[in-house]
């Protein structure tokens, strides 16, 4: 089940899904020195066109008339009536827009060690960059336990302005899912025993037959699959079940490093999604850790959204957050 692990200590852009860029509107500008100019220049190049300040004696700096103001106000009354759904702030276009900033803060980056620019300037990119790509390869956030997740960890950045955007962004997915995907409380092991031939078309998605090495791919695209059938229960109840090594391998039969299966918390207990063990429907988390073969206390519940191994303390870190790339 082992997978490499990711270069997290090369440079952003060494592998698919690790820091692409975003808008700099955080990074501070350079000296005035000559050879710093051409970053200047992009710098100033990609400020946002939204990025407005109010400049005294400019007519764009100046407030709007009275019958201006009154006619945006019952402009904005009429698309405020019309207009009642709430925006998925990780929905594609938005995460589109993600990639786009990725591609221009990396492009920066280029162009600040080509000029030399001080190392405490490109930390300030590399950080940002940092949390991009986590949200990134967390997308699309359809889970609530996924979004705390992220914000513990977008949380342990240096403060910044792209860190309050984020952390707000965070926030507004949890009102997102909150409205849009409200719990009616965990399902019966029946449902998910009904939902059982709408995810069997995932079980071969860890590269090969199923019982080969991929469960990481594997009970990913079975929870991507739980997403598309029942966006509710893989908002509220859907997680993996990790069960790690202290030593020994894991499963007389696979030798195993590690295992995850996705698993859902339902009316019955915790129910695992393992077709190694169970191609008929799901079974008991008791029943999953002794064919797994492994100490209870090596077995962790993570948030869905992340694809990788937990971390050092079992929670699930940035080296977790890998883009997920379903196998052709």
């Amino acid at each position: 089940m082992l997978k490499p692990a990711p270069d997290r200590a090369g440079h952003p852009t060494a592998r698919p899904g690790s820091p692409r860029p975003t808008h700099p509107s955080d990074v501070p500008a350079f000296g005035g020195s000559a050879g710093n100019a051409a970053v200047n220049a992009v710098i100033q190049r990609m400020q946002a066109p939204g990025d407005k300040r109010k400049r005294s004696g400019s007519p764009e700096g100046q407030e709007p008339s009275k019958q201006v103001r009154e006619a945006a106000s019952s402009s904005s009354d009429v698309e405020t009536s019309s207009e009642e759904e709430v925006e998925d702030p990780f929905s594609a276009r938005n995460v589109h827009q993600l990639g786009n900033e990725q591609d221009r803060l990396t492009g920066l980056l280029e162009q600040m060690d080509e000029k030399g620019a001080p190392e405490h300037i490109k930390q300030t990119v590399v950080d940002k960059l940092a949390i991009l790509s986590l949200l990134r390869n967390l997308a699309p956030m359809r889970s609530v336990e996924t979004v705390h997740e992220a914000i513990r960890l977008v949380s342990r950045k240096p403060d910044s302005p792209a860190k309050s955007k984020y952390l707000a962004k965070l926030d507004d997915q949890l009102t997102f899912l909150a409205e849009e995907l409200p719990s009616a409380g965990p399902p019966s092991a029946k449902t998910l025993q009904d939902m059982w031939p709408q995810l069997a078309p995932a079980f071969g998605s860890g590269g090969g037959q199923v019982g080969q090495d991929g469960c990481e791919d594997r009970a990913h695209a079975i929870c991507l699959a739980i997403a598309q059938r029942s966006p509710a229960i893989a908002a509220h109840q859907l997680s993996k079940q990790w069960a790690t090594s202290s030593g020994a391998r894991l499963n007389a039969s696979h030798q195993w490093n590690h295992h995850v299966a996705a698993s859902v918390t339902t009316t019955d207990g915790v129910m695992v999604i393992d077709p190694i063990f169970s191609r008929s429907g799901p079974i008991e988390l008791s029943q999953w850790i002794n064919r797994v073969q492994v100490d209870r206390r090596n077995v962790h519940q993570t948030a869905w959204g992340f694809l990788g191994k937990p971390g050092p303390d079992n929670k699930p870190d940035e080296n977790s957050a890998v883009e997920y790339v379903p196998m052709s």
